[in-house]
Formats: structure tokens, sequence, C-alpha cells
């Protein structure tokens, strides 16, 4: 009887501690989806967890009921993530825009080895894996070119143009490396939807919201297919979308540099950084375990089993 309470309390507390878990990452990738130069796919990529979310969107009939949980964690501590940073949101970037450019680029970084491992499968990676990292690398680095060419909608850009960028947006969402907030900050829908969200004023930008919803369920299925059959591939190709997207978002952040005090709020957030780097480190070592064969889907959780 001791041993059966002793069970039942363990698997209790393992579940109660993945549920925590689960928590924190769903909040960081609510926060880290609307910061313009950073990724919340590349979050979920270094915690493990990219592959069983593209599944289970990709196949919501065979995966869904039985992943619920952790689907309705990601998506509503997630949006409670989203809040906090919209809350926040005016007054860091009106004040500290070029330092948290350096804080989030230095923390991503650090998380490169941890992306790599989830890329080993045993075997020795091939000419075609590191051209795929070329690719996501170079095309990382064309991006900053693109929010070069704004656009002005007047007062509205309307539900047709809110809705093929809601699509893009989705599709970015589930892209590591590239960040959604970027591309609609290109389009001229950044601030649209930050004040919206702000003001809890869902009908001005519910087209986007649905195309965002269409390009996720679209857009999941072709990063299935790759991961999939062509997992090595896919994320060298992640590697080098991360690690584009960070010599991007540095180098934009360097030359908007412009007086001394903001030198040393640079230095200052790369310190944070890199404490937030460390940290999401040793949290991903702890609980992540990297998978070992090429021919399986998802990353094993520790005390998932």
């Amino acid at each position: 009887m001791v041993n059966l309470f002793m069970g039942l309390a363990v698997g209790w507390t393992m579940k109660l501690a993945e549920s925590l878990k689960n928590v924190v990452i769903a909040i960081l990738i609510g926060i880290f989806m609307m910061m313009p130069g950073v990724s919340g796919a590349t979050l979920a990529v270094i915690f493990g967890i990219y592959d069983r979310i593209i599944r289970d969107i990709s196949q919501p009939t065979k995966y869904l009921r039985e992943d619920l949980g952790f689907i309705l964690t990601l998506v509503i501590v997630g949006i409670i993530g989203v809040f906090i940073c919209v809350k926040g949101f005016d007054y860091l970037i009106d004040r500290y825009e070029i330092p948290l450019m350096f804080f989030f680029g230095t923390a991503v970084l650090l998380q490169l080895p941890d992306i790599w491992k989830q890329a080993g499968d045993g075997r020795k990676a091939t000419p075609f894996n590191y051209l795929a990292l070329a690719v996501g690398f170079v095309l990382m680095i064309l991006v900053p070119y693109i929010s070069m060419v704004t656009f002005d909608w007047g007062e509205s850009p309307g539900p047709l143009v809110m809705a093929v960028a809601g699509v893009i947006y989705g599709i970015c969402l589930l892209s590591p490396g590239i960040s959604g907030s970027t591309v609609l900050l290109a389009l001229g829908l950044f601030t649209i939807m930050i004040e919206s969200l702000s003001n809890l004023d869902f009908a001005a930008i519910l087209p986007l919201i649905i195309g965002a919803a269409i390009g996720i369920l679209l857009f999941a299925k072709v990063v299935d297919h790759f991961v999939t059959h062509y997992r090595k591939s896919t994320y060298f190709a992640i590697i080098g979308l991360t690690a584009g997207s960070i010599v991007a978002v540095v180098a934009q952040a360097i030359t908007r540099i412009e007086s001394s005090d903001q030198i040393l709020q640079c230095i200052v957030a790369i310190a944070l950084g890199v404490i937030l780097g460390w940290c999401t480190h040793m949290f991903s070592k702890k609980y992540v375990v990297p998978q070992g064969s090429g021919s399986e889907r998802s990353v094993t959780i520790a005390g998932r089993g």
C-alpha cells in the first residue's frame, strides 16, 4: 500500500513538474512572438517541443485529442505572454529598443548548441545538410532589406490586406529564426496589431487573426513533411535561420547606436542576455533529451517516458 501511494505521488509530481515547465515555455514563446527580430518558434526548437507542435497541428485528428492539455497550455498561457509583452512593449521599445535587440540576440546565440543537438541523429552531416544551413542563413541576412520597404495603408488597410498579411504572419510564426513581428513591421501593420491588442479591440484585427490561423494550419503540413522525411536538413536550415537572424538583429542594432549611454545600456543588456541564455540552456539541458534516431519523430521530454 505504501509503495502504491509512493508511486502515485511520484507520478503526480512528475506531471506537475511537466505542466509547470510547459507554462514557463508558453509564456516565453508568447513574449518572443511579439518582439520584432526574435522568433517564438526558435524557443520551441530549443526546448525540444517544435516537432510535437507541428505534428499536433498538421495531424489534429490523430494526435490532438491525446495532446489536448499540452496544446491548450501553450495557447492559453502563450496568449498571457503576448499580453505581458504588449502591455510593456511601448515603454521598453520607446526607451530601450537598441539594448533589447542585443539582449535577445545574445540570449538566442547561446541556444545554438542546443539547436545543434536537436539536429543530431548519430550520422555524419551531408553536403545537402550544410546547403540547407547556408540557404537559411542567407535568407535571414536578406530579411532586413525587406523591412526597408514599408507600406502606408492610411487609417485602415482593409480586411483583405489584413487577411493576406495574417497568412504570411502565421507562416512566420512556425518558421524558427523568422520574426513574424518584423514582417508585420515591414508591412506597416505592427502598430495596428499592438494598439488593437492593448485596447482589446479584437474586431479591428479579426481578419489578421483568421489569416494567421489559416497560415499556421497550411504551413504546418509543409513543415511536418520536411521534418518527417528530411529532419536533419530541416534542422540545419533552422540553425541557419537562427544564426542569420542573430547577425541581422545585431547588425541593425550596431548601426543605430547614437550615444555612449546607449553603449553602456547595450553592455548591460548583453550581460542580462548571457544570464537568460545560460538559464534557458540549463533548463533545456535538464528537461529535454535530444532525439537519437533520424527515424523517430518526436523529441523525448524528460518525465514523459
